[in-house]
């Protein structure tokens, strides 16, 4: 397994600047991207895989939602946290309808927040998993095929 990479987007930037710090100190060897706005995480979304992304939900331009969209379009294996705010219940359902894997609730409780961040990163690298191993049953069957026909 390589090392899990995650990406943090958040307008709160001493939020920003605070969880990538405690997931290094509780998650080994994770890579942590910051993105302070719903447009700059599309930028990075294209150009870099993530195990996981967590995002707010609340934020100026590309608010957490449309982004969750864009991130089921162009990442749909992604598993995405969202956080909300005290009493976004509602908009909390409306992201996990939406696809989010999980949504964590200010004031951020960090142990259950890292524990539902490494089961999103397990889920990730099972996917992962499980696409190699299809494209290897796929070359192994297409090897067979060739090899029964060169008998016959």
């Amino acid at each position: 397994m390589n090392p899990p990479r995650v990406l943090i987007v958040d307008d709160d930037l001493a939020l920003l600047q605070a969880l990538p710090e405690s997931l290094r100190l509780r998650i080994e060897s994770v890579t942590v991207d910051i993105a302070d706005s719903g447009r700059a995480a599309l930028d990075l979304i294209t150009n870099m895989e993530y195990d996981a992304i967590v995002t707010d939900i609340k934020m100026p331009g590309t608010d957490g939602l449309t982004l969750l969209g864009e991130i089921r379009t162009r990442r749909p294996d992604t598993p995405t946290l969202v956080i909300t705010g005290h009493g976004d219940h509602a908009l909390a359902i409306d992201a996990l309808r939406g696809g989010a894997y999980d949504f964590i609730q200010k004031p951020i409780d960090r142990d259950y927040f890292v524990a539902s961040l490494r089961r999103a990163i397990q889920i990730a690298e099972l996917r992962r998993q499980v696409k190699e191993q299809q494209l290897a049953l796929e070359r192994h069957a297409n090897e067979l095929e060739r090899t029964v026909e060169e008998r016959t």
